[in-house]
């Protein structure tokens, strides 16, 4: 007889999905932590703490028989994963014993809160009911449940509703981003993790147990379905493995089936969601299916009412009507947070009963994906020389392969391939490994296919970026290898870049490098510590090492060795001078303002998280900031982050995704006509402007920069490039280029292009195709276009970026771009 176990509405004193109630993540935390000491089928972990301290939990769930075995069926799942040496009969032996592993997560968009909600009843379902079904889940599937990947979110999503609960403004989401860096992107960071919730994840969970099914839940607009489920649709990545495909199209055709049969209607499927990109589907290389559900939202917890005629179809499906991927139309009428939690519970019980009932086929899956995985293919390996510009930039690409499970060997000699000699300590990734795909799907250049039936046809639209090649977002050379190396190799786990040296110590000047990203630290490190510095602007020769234009040089005091000795860990070497050079640019310690809209934009939240990594200071300008105008004499530079002349105008009047009326009358402002009088007011003060991708063209329509934007007028069937990453050339003698090789990759994402009137291009497209990786069309468009460019402006400067240099801290090749134009601010 089972103990009884606390039901939520008990904890609470509401049912889960009530109207207008919502349990914040203290008390979705208690409860779980209650019902681990209330039933013997929970085991609730405290995996760490989120970014802003929340306790970030994971609770395995399975019969008590198997929670005192979980060591041994982890070792099971992970030999089937790295079936080396591992004959079919003893595979044969560990399927017939292992357990499905099944993970749900839950909110990591923290508005979208019905995960998070449902999570406790499906708890209390699984920990409390005694029938044939609960057992049957409960000995066959060890369950690794996360009520929430985003815990700060719901504390900030939970405070805003209630704050405005009862009022007019009742129902909207906060107007600035739910997870403190990444807002809505916090499931764009699944291969370069650089979010602390991304990397308790998949440390703890999914590169512990590899689980053969991943299923997010997630919510969606208000006027399209009432949910999807999978089958995506085309196109998948090349380097998933045939199992996972098959795997998402059985699982999630078998939750559609459920819903369906529950009643469920506006269930859809085969619907604008495709799995392209690695940057939401970390499992696909790892062994799992990776599920996505998306439930039809309503105001955060408040009931809505829709009319059939206020549902709207788009890209292929229509509300009213019965298609073999849409067979139950939903007839409108009212829609409640309760409503979502239904949809989700059924949704997740179907995914917990096929684990279960088809146990044997999942572990087969894992055996079968890791047997094709150790097959030598082509290519066979991708070489990472060890001669590279930016060692740090190595470390870090190295280190994501690492995260992700990759193997990775050094070479212990010099070798050759295909007339290249690469040189001792090398790196290599040879891709016959468990995890390879993931590997290759990183290192390789993407080839986006073009799906549309005809030339004429508009392009249709990926459902994120087209491009993510690790070595040119880092600004790494990796090689392809097709056939087998014969050299000598060591594995490698610990990445250390070598510590720099002090060269001709004693010397009342020293000079380093302005390449490697990390130099950037050194510079700001000693600039906080009061140290004169300044910039070439030719290059130099010392001791016999020549530096380009932009490297740093530091006027030494006493003590100075010692920092020098500290920054050397960063890999910089400094060398000693006995006379400055005679063309330079003094910088100083930047004062850096970031323009914050009253919108949730993710663009702003990464660039703070890229400023604080590099040790830059900076503050916060709302819109009534600005049109107060006493931030003018005490910054240098003003960063407006990617947003379109009119949200940056007219504030959420110049947006579509948020409605403006549910916001008081703070929250809806732009900088208006006042606040851009204070920004040409700070320019003709002598300061500098930076306007990030899109807000490029705020830069020409209302600060009034002598530039022409060529894309703007031009339809997609015109000019079409959806998150490419495209080649560029760099003038690297001008300040803004400092560091940079003649030919550079960008990112380019919803991105400007210039004509240059007046003021001095930067950087610009090749007269040839610029496309290094993703997917283009029209890209005669671009070039000998102009990509960056400084523009005078009164006594100041507006600097263009007609690109996201940061972009979503993955596009570090491009970081100087940004950290060149804060130094050059304060010359």
């Amino acid at each position: 007889m089972l103990e009884k176990v606390t039901a939520p509405e008990e904890h609470l004193n509401f049912r889960v999905g009530t109207d207008r109630k919502l349990a914040d993540w203290p008390e979705i935390v208690e409860y779980f932590k209650k019902v681990d000491d209330e039933s013997n089928r929970v085991k609730v972990e405290v995996l760490g703490e989120s970014t802003l301290g929340n306790p970030f939990l994971l609770a395995v769930i399975s019969s008590p028989e198997n929670l005192q075995r979980l060591e041994e069926y982890r070792k099971i799942q992970l030999r089937l994963s790295n079936p080396k040496d591992l004959s079919d009969e003893e595979a044969k032996d560990l399927i017939e014993r292992g357990k499905t592993i099944c993970m749900i997560s839950c909110s990591i968009h923290s508005t979208e809160v019905g995960g998070s909600q449902m999570s406790m009843e499906l708890l209390y379902k699984l920990a409390s009911e005694e029938s044939e079904d609960v057992n049957e889940v409960l000995d066959k599937v060890i369950f690794l449940f996360v009520p929430s990947l985003n815990p700060d979110g719901n504390r900030i999503v939970v405070d805003w509703y209630e704050k405005y609960l009862g009022t007019e403004y009742e129902g909207s989401g906060p107007p600035y981003v739910y997870h403190e860096y990444a807002g809505h992107d916090n499931n764009r960071d699944w291969y370069m993790f650089n979010l602390k919730e991304t990397q308790l994840t998949v440390e703890h969970i999914h590169n512990k147990w590899h689980p053969q099914i991943v299923y997010d839940i997630h919510q969606m607009g208000q006027d399209g379905p009432r949910f999807f489920v999978p089958p995506f649709t085309d196109p998948y990545e090349p380097n998933i493995d045939p199992v996972i495909l098959g795997g998402v199209n059985f699982m999630g055709t078998s939750m559609a089936d459920a819903l369906n049969r529950d009643g469920k209607a506006g269930v859809v499927t085969h619907w604008i969601f495709d799995a392209w990109t690695p940057a939401r589907a970390y499992q696909h290389y790892h062994g799992g299916i990776r599920i996505l559900s998306e439930a039809a939202s309503v105001d955060i917890a408040s009931p809505i009412e829709l009319s059939p005629e206020q549902l709207e179809a788009r890209r292929g499906y229509n509300p009213r009507e019965t298609r073999w991927n849409h067979p139950l139309p939903w007839k409108g009428g009212r829609w409640t947070l309760r409503d979502i939690i239904d949809y989700e519970l059924v949704a997740s019980w179907a995914c917990l009963q096929t684990a279960a009932k088809f146990r044997k086929r999942w572990l087969r899956g894992t055996y079968e994906m890791g047997k094709r995985s150790l097959k030598p293919g082509k290519p066979y390996a991708f070489v990472i020389p060890s001669n590279q510009r930016d060692l740090g930039a190595v470390k870090e690409l190295l280190w994501v392969l690492k995260m992700g499970d990759v193997e990775i060997h050094r070479a212990k000699e010099s070798f050759e391939v295909e007339g290249v000699v690469y040189p001792e300590d090398s790196y290599v990734v040879i891709l016959n490994q468990p995890y390879g795909g993931f590997a290759q799907t990183l290192l390789e250049k993407q080839v986006y296919p073009d799906l549309r039936e005809t030339k004429d046809a508009p392009p249709i639209v990926p459902y994120d970026v087209t491009a993510h090649t690790l070595g040119l977002q880092l600004g790494v050379d990796v090689v392809k290898v097709e056939s087998e190396l014969d050299t000598k190799f060591e594995r490698v786990d610990e990445f250390q870049i070598p510590k720099g040296e002090i060269y001709d110590e004693g010397k009342p000047y020293y000079i380093f490098s302005c390449v490697p990203n990390y130099s950037v630290k050194a510079a700001n490190k000693l600039l906080f510590e009061g140290y004169y510095l300044a910039r070439t602007l030719e290059s130099q020769e010392v001791i016999g090492q020549v530096f380009k234009p932009g490297a740093y040089i530091v006027e030494a005091k006493p003590g100075i060795e010692e920092h020098l000795e500290n920054l050397s860990e960063l890999g910089i070497d400094f060398y000693g001078m006995d006379n400055p050079v005679e063309e330079y640019l003094d910088i100083e310690k930047p004062r850096v303002a970031i323009y914050r809209a009253w919108l949730p934009n993710a663009d702003e939240g990464w660039l703070r998280q890229v400023l604080e990594e590099y040790t830059f200071e900076y503050e916060n300008l709302s819109p009534q900031d600005v049109k107060a105008g006493d931030w003018v004499d005490r910054f240098d530079v003003l960063i407006i982050p990617d947003l379109t002349d009119d949200i940056l105008v007219k504030g959420m009047e110049g947006q579509r995704w948020l409605y403006p009326k549910k916001y008081e009358r703070k929250y809806r402002e732009g900088v208006g006509e006042e606040g851009t009088r204070e920004i040409l007011r700070f320019l003709d003060n002598g300061g500098t402007v930076v306007t990030l991708n899109r807000a490029s063209e705020y830069a020409v329509k209302s600060l009034w920069a002598g530039v022409e934007l060529i894309l703007d007028g031009l339809d997609e069937k015109e000019f079409y490039c959806p998150g490419s990453i495209l080649r560029v050339i760099v003038d690297d003698t001008h300040p803004i280029g400092f560091g940079y090789s003649r030919e550079e990759a960008i990112m380019f994402l919803n991105s400007p292009a210039f004509n240059i009137k007046e003021g001095t291009p930067v950087a610009w497209y090749p007269e040839a195709s610029p496309l290094l990786s993703g997917w283009i069309l029209g890209e005669r468009h671009l070039r000998g276009s102009t990509a960056v460019a400084e523009i005078p402006a009164g006594n100041g400067t507006i600097i263009m970026m007609g690109c996201p240099p940061h972009f979503r801290n993955q596009m570090r090749s491009t970081f100087k771009l940004l950290f060149n134009s804060l130094f050059y601010a304060t010359t």
